[in-house]
């Protein structure tokens, strides 16, 4: 088992950075704690309107969820379009699934337009029951997956996979360039200092100063965040790459479109470019992050659905290479929360389960709201904050996600008979 995730070893050079020293005890407008995806596109969004950005992040660049995931970007919210209007109402949910369009098309520009973005157009749902809402039947299935238990599906030409760190990396980049200071490693808290607020840590030798700071980091560090840990679950999901085998999985996924099943808690896979297959299952309010054990699910839970591409792999002497957890944020409402607090410290996280346009939508959203706009976060004030209650919440949330497995067994289970 090779170290890190595929991702880390396929990226390249970071991005430069700037080393803590060199900006201790700096004057800022806007400081933002954490460099993920939605981070990122906000310090962008915010220097090229002219504002003075430092943005924090405690690890690597893109060492969080945002840099570890499957790299599927699509349209939508991870609350599903009924339950979101019913949580907001229509006029609200309206204006968010017309952010969240916004969101994959600002992604699919940036993505296509950088060659080491490796995007792929095309993102296939595979349903394990019988449903109208999904058209593709056995035999245009099975042209595209050779996976026995799939029943029904839908093709979607306007979503694309990409390689998610490349993207942050190209993002830290242009954001450096615009005026931004970015620094990586330097874990770092905001304190109120009036008028506004001091972001130190450790590694900074003198604090930064900033009139309002952005809490942007997801589902890392919500023990120190109370204001996120609050309404925040850190949620893990689980991802293994296998070694190249091109001509074995191109055999049996015959399709360049990242795949996903329709179950909440289902599995997402995609062909990579070096020959690869990536596998991401399950969600989990506990869960390890051991790669052995991650791995040996993934093997598990690949010959379940694709037993043919299982076989293969295991003739060949071959399997995974890579194995991997994200920490994600999620809210009960499977909703983030962009909000513009009055004292100047900010919200921009909970984007776990569909983040990759909904982050820059949201990003795009506050940096005008900052500015001044004061409709533009009307649709994401009318969400609101219900607690999670900690370690009660999380053993809540577990239950739930082991109720919805059974659930769709049963379903599966009736739709065979």
């Amino acid at each position: 088992m090779r170290p890190g995730t595929w991702y880390e070893a396929t990226a390249g050079t970071p991005p430069a950075t700037d080393p803590p020293e060199a900006v201790a005890g700096a004057e800022v407008d806007v400081a933002i704690i954490g460099a993920g995806l939605a981070g990122l596109w906000l310090a962008g969004a915010l220097t090229r309107a002219g504002a003075r950005v430092a943005c924090l992040e405690a690890g690597a660049i893109g060492a969080g969820a945002s840099g570890r995931n499957g790299g599927f970007c699509s349209a939508g919210w991870a609350c599903g379009a009924r339950d979101l209007e019913a949580l907001v109402g229509p006029a609200h949910a309206a204006r968010l699934q017309e952010m969240a369009i916004g969101g994959r098309d600002a992604m699919a520009a940036r993505a296509f337009a950088d060659p080491q973005a490796q995007a792929r157009r095309g993102i296939l749902t595979l349903g394990l029951w019988p449903d109208p809402a999904l058209p593709l039947g056995p035999e245009a299935i099975a042209a595209r997956v050779r996976g026995p238990r799939y029943r029904a599906g839908a093709a979607d030409g306007t979503g694309f996979h990409f390689h998610p760190l490349r993207l942050l990396h190209g993002l830290a980049a242009e954001a450096r360039a615009t005026g931004a200071l970015l620094v990586a490693r330097c874990p770092a808290l905001p304190r109120r200092v009036a008028p506004g607020w001091a972001v130190a840590g450790p590694a900074l030798p003198a604090p930064i100063r900033a009139r309002e700071v952005v809490l942007a980091t997801g589902g890392y560090g919500l023990g120190d965040l109370p204001d996120l840990g609050r309404i925040l679950l850190p949620i893990r999901t689980f991802i293994a790459v296998t070694a190249p085998a091109e001509d074995i999985i191109a055999a049996h996924v015959p399709t360049d479109a990242a795949i996903s099943d329709t179950r909440r808690a289902g599995n997402y896979y995609r062909r990579l470019p070096d020959g690869r297959l990536l596998w991401g299952m399950g969600i989990s309010a506990f869960g390890t992050d051991r790669p052995e054990r991650i791995a040996a699910r993934a093997a598990a839970d690949l010959g379940a659905h694709l037993p043919g591409l299982a076989r293969d792999l295991e003739a060949a002497g071959l399997g995974f290479d890579f194995a991997w957890s994200g920490v994600m944020g999620y809210a009960r409402h499977f909703m983030p929360f962009v909000r513009k607090g009055r004292d100047g410290l900010h919200l921009l996280a909970g984007f776990g389960g569909h983040g990759m346009n909904t982050a820059p939508a949201a990003a795009e959203a506050l940096a005008r709201g900052l500015a001044g706009d004061a409709g533009a976060l009307a649709p994401f004030d009318a969400i609101p904050s219900p607690p999670v209650h900690g370690i009660l919440g999380r053993l809540a949330a577990e239950a739930h996600y082991r109720m919805l497995r059974l659930r769709d067994r049963l379903s599966e289970a009736r739709a065979r008979g």
